[in-house]
């Protein structure tokens, strides 16, 4: 506050029972998300000339804003209850203005990252442990849901360095920096000072080689002090804020700790490229804070003495554009690509030598000659082409018809078919039924022939009995006398 550019006072009263004094020249607040908050931005917004300026004091995350049980829907922005808000960088404040606030949104960074730019800070160690600074933001979930998942982020990084304590062959040195009782539940150990505080969290990073960290203003400290920075999100949200590095499933931790102890150029280029995005640093942001308070209350007392309404210009800081970056200072193929010996090679007379024995035996004169013939045996080929494209357009129409006489041909064999299918048919009906009057004759004959059986043998036993008689008969006559018989 000391370095205010106009007299401040310090509110710290109930803020939805406060009112601004009469000669206030701009309110300035970064409280945006409670009712009695947005109450009273509310009523100084509608009922008075002084002008509100909001200030975003770190990172939109996706769940604080769209998964925050315990902040109303709508309350973060949407829209801004103000007329000016001061954006930590132009990604921020594209998002913000597509919520209905446009023209509202003003990029002037953080101040406090002022003397991060300004000053050097320690380099990233090379030999020795690997230092690892393992971090969580101030509220790391908004739900029961959200924070398992944290827990489990958290968990899976302890579990991998309990079974292996190195990465790429170097020793680990782990750092935990967590809020929110994780540090108790999980058994991980503080990193105090000689004071048994911890130490402030700017000076871990500084004293650390690679970053891992859930959504948080972290994130930008950390790169900015160019260290590989990784976001650790297993809830797997929309991210505001990109990195080039994402553990969002234990199946990423191996590979991205590889990469943090020996990070890709293009994915440190890709880190910086998008820093200037998050946040903006060129120039002050001190300075340009400065800039947008006094010109904010020079509009309102301009209108307080016309009597006129507040109006603000769409964009009071006319800084730096936000949608063209120019090419970054860092930008080196020799170290974006290494393995590449063409890139490696910086002497400019070796090029030219180099180029100049290139253009002599690759016969550039000869390249116009060669390029017409070329043209030309592409021409034939192309005419060739047509003409046997030509040729198969008649195969095919031949083969077209080929296969109408044919389905003709089917169909004719499936109309005989089926005819012969139907009277096949008729013939086994006739068939069955000559087979059921011949079964029904043979029953007939068969009962006749029992009959008939039955008949002779009945007929049988009476010639058997009338033999008996006969052969009786002549035997009493074999026994008469002769002259009994001759009578």
């Amino acid at each position: 506050m000391s370095d205010c550019p106009v007299e401040c006072k310090l509110v710290d009263t109930a803020i939805h029972a406060w009112e601004p004094p009469h000669d206030a020249g701009i309110v300035i607040t970064h409280m945006h998300y409670r009712w009695d908050e947005i109450s009273a931005l509310r009523r100084i917004y509608e009922s008075t000339q002084i002008p509100i300026l909001i200030l975003a004091d770190g990172i939109l995350e996706y769940r604080n804003t769209w998964q925050n049980p315990t902040i109303a829907d709508g309350s973060i922005f949407q829209p801004m209850i103000g007329h000016k808000l001061a954006c930590v960088g132009n990604s921020q404040a594209r998002h913000i203005e597509s919520w209905g606030n446009s023209g509202k949104c003003e990029v002037t960074g953080l101040p406090r990252f002022d003397s991060v730019f300004k000053s050097e800070y320690l380099p990233i160690q090379k030999d020795g442990p690997f230092r690892l600074l393992i971090a969580t933001a101030n509220s790391p979930a908004f739900d029961t849901d959200q924070r398992n998942r944290v827990v489990q982020s958290i968990r899976n990084l302890k579990e991998r360095f309990e079974k292996n304590r190195q990465v790429n062959g170097r020793p680990v040195e782990v750092n935990w920096r967590l809020t929110d009782g994780l540090h108790e539940e999980l058994d991980l150990p503080r990193h105090l000072n000689q004071l048994a505080r911890p130490y402030p969290l700017s000076d871990m990073v500084e004293l650390s080689d690679a970053v891992i960290t859930t959504p948080s203003t972290l994130y930008l400290d950390s790169a900015a002090k160019n260290r590989p920075t990784a976001i650790l999100d297993f809830n797997n949200t929309p991210a505001y804020v990109n990195s080039a590095w994402t553990i969002s499933a234990p199946v990423h931790i191996n590979q991205v700790l590889n990469e943090l102890e020996n990070p890709p150029p293009p994915k440190l280029f890709y880190q910086q490229t998008a820093l200037r995005d998050h946040l903006e640093h060129r120039g002050s942001a001190t300075q340009r804070m400065h800039q947008l308070i006094e010109t904010m209350v020079e509009i309102g007392v301009k209108a307080r003495e016309s009597g006129r309404s507040l109006s603000f210009p769409a964009k009071i800081l006319q800084g730096f554009s936000r949608e063209i970056q120019t090419t970054e200072t860092d930008w080196d193929t020799h170290c974006l690509y290494p393995n590449n010996p063409v890139f490696q090679n910086t002497q400019v007379s070796r090029l030219q030598q180099e180029l100049n024995q290139a253009i002599s035996s690759a016969r550039f004169n000869e390249l116009p000659h060669e390029l017409q013939k070329k043209r030309e045996q592409l021409k034939k080929k192309q005419e060739h082409i047509a003409k046997q494209g030509l040729q198969i357009q008649k195969i095919i129409e031949s083969k077209k018809k080929d296969l109408e006489s044919k389905d003709k041909f089917i169909d004719s064999l499936v109309e005989q078919m089926d005819e012969l299918l139907m009277r096949k048919s008729e013939i086994i009906q006739r068939k069955n039924e000559h087979i059921e009057s011949l079964s029904e004759m043979f029953g007939q004959a068969n009962a006749e022939l029992k009959s008939s059986r039955a008949m002779y043998a009945d007929q049988a036993i009476k010639l058997n009995d009338l033999k008996h008689q006969i052969e009786q008969f002549a035997a009493s006559i074999r026994n008469v006398p002769s002259q009994h018989r001759v009578a």
